[in-house]
């Protein structure tokens, strides 16, 4: 026998990192959805049943869009996103608290239990949301104005859900019963994200105060993205990744004062 021992190979902390995150999403996935084919199906097959069905209440609903833009399309383009942002949200508020006894792991870090929620949900929704752009195309001829705008509006939305609850994970930590009103919260953000409304339809006072909201700036940036010029967008991209660094440096600096307190027994 040769006295060879080959060594381990080093590795970045970047790419540990990396590897560790993509544990945590199939540690996720498995927990969620089970080993079945039905549980993984499930994962695109739940915001899939819920987006297709708030577009049918609205195409039943009858009300009109302007230069006849079809009213499932366009609310299925609304609340696949917003279901997207309340998803990130709400796992990630739970994320710290449901999985402390995964820290006893050195690598794993109070970010990467975020982080791999993040990355989950937002693989779960974006082939939704690419279903309803695809069936656009075939079944109404309407291609995106504006498709890496469309994209980069996606990850906004995205960053800004992931530093919301990442803030709110951090804060679930020190105050445990908040973790019960984040769903809640979630639903009542609905009406005031421009999910569902055009910015451009409301008084001008209601559209000043909506748009406070940078969850807004990313619905109305999607739209103009998708229909152009067949509608009249109100967005501020700076805007939005304010708010993005905002929160997610509030989120990471958060985590950092509730690393003491997070116990592993």
């Amino acid at each position: 026998m040769s006295g060879y021992v080959p060594r381990r190979r080093q590795t970045s902390a970047l790419a540990t990192q990396l590897r560790v995150i993509h544990a945590l999403v199939i540690r996720g996935m498995q927990l969620r959805f089970g080993q079945s084919r039905t549980g993984y199906l499930w994962l695109i097959g739940e915001p899939m049943m819920l987006a297709f069905g708030v577009s049918a209440i609205h195409w039943l609903s009858d009300h009109g869009l302007p230069n006849n833009i079809p009213i499932f399309l366009f609310y299925g383009l609304g609340y696949a996103p917003f279901y997207m942002f309340r998803g990130i949200v709400t796992r990630n508020a739970g994320a710290i608290m449901s999985s402390r006894s995964l820290l006893f792991h050195n690598n794993i870090k109070l970010h990467d239990l975020t982080m791999s929620r993040t990355v989950l949900e937002a693989a779960a929704c974006t082939p939704i949301i690419l279903l309803l752009v695809v069936g656009g195309i075939i079944f109404g001829g309407y291609w995106p104005s504006n498709p890496g705008l469309f994209v980069f509006s996606l990850g906004m939305s995205a960053l800004l859900g992931h530093g919301f609850g990442t803030l709110l994970a951090s804060l679930i930590v020190f105050y445990e019963p908040l973790e019960r009103f984040t769903h809640p919260m979630t639903y009542l953000m609905m009406p005031i994200s421009g999910a569902f409304v055009m910015v451009d339809s409301l008084p001008d006072g209601a559209r000043d105060l909506l748009l406070l909201n940078p969850l807004v700036h990313v619905h109305e940036a999607m739209r103009h993205a998708q229909w152009g010029d067949l509608i009249v967008a109100h967005y501020d991209i700076p805007y939005v990744l304010l708010w993005i660094l905002i929160l997610n440096f509030m989120g990471i600096t958060a985590l950092r004062a509730a690393r003491p307190y997070v116990t592993t027994d």
